[in-house]
């Protein structure tokens, strides 16, 4: 009867230690199965887009009259600074007007940094105003254009 009793006991501490284990497990598996949020950019960026018919220093325009096609014009943003802080990557697209807007031509992408100064960035692979892009290439038909650009934080 002895013999009965502790084979019994056996087995229930047994049985109490792989219910252990296996609870042990079921938290283990649930730390294994957290997961961690994308980015979240608190102060976006803020600014204006401005137009010129030569690509030089001086007064841009937020709006712009082309004589014609094949008249060179290019673009540029300005931001008001002290917002969003670090790397960006800018995507500039042409629009053009035909009952709504639509994309036109491929993009040019801008990878540069943002400070808490304002900046102008142009529509260059670095933002440069010496790589600038001539938009004139892309809107080569009479009609009503406009430039927009996307800008994504790209990491600290």
């Amino acid at each position: 009867m002895n013999v009965e009793k502790s084979q019994r006991a056996f087995v229930g501490v047994t049985l109490i230690a792989v219910l252990a284990i296996a609870a042990v497990l079921i938290v283990y598996a649930a730390i294994l199965g957290s997961l961690q949020g994308g980015e979240v950019t608190v102060g976006g960026v803020t600014g204006n887009i401005e137009y010129r018919l030569t690509n030089a220093t001086g007064v841009w325009s937020q709006t712009l009259e082309v004589s014609g096609t094949g008249v060179p014009w290019y673009a540029r943003m300005n931001t008001t600074g002290n917002e969003y802080i670090g790397p960006i990557k800018v995507t500039w697209q042409l629009q053009k007007w035909s009952g709504s807007w639509a994309n036109e031509g491929a993009t040019t992408i801008t990878n540069t940094s943002l400070t808490a100064s304002p900046k102008t960035i142009y529509a260059s692979s670095n933002g440069d105003i010496s790589t600038n892009r001539d938009w004139s290439i892309t809107a080569n038909a009479k009609a009503s254009y406009r430039v927009i650009v996307t800008i994504e934080s790209t990491g600290s």
